[in-house]
């Protein structure tokens, strides 16, 4: 529980002119807070699974754990 309220919790203002590398400072803005916490635009996509017949997707980890 305390992991998720520590992810909720309110993140103190880092100026990204102290953590960017000098020879990105052209860039500067797209390290800005207002553009981190803008949403990517909504796209319709729908995607169709096509499963052979007489066949089932397997169960197993999507990717190894260690």
């Amino acid at each position: 529980m305390a992991d998720i309220k520590k992810a909720l919790a309110l993140k103190k203002y880092t100026n990204p002119a102290t953590k960017v590398p000098v020879e990105y400072y052209n860039y500067l803005d797209i390290f800005l807070q207002k553009e981190a916490n803008k949403l990517l635009e909504c796209r319709p996509y729908n995607y169709k699974i096509v499963v052979k017949e007489g066949k089932h997707p397997g169960f197993r980890p999507l990717y190894g754990m260690s």
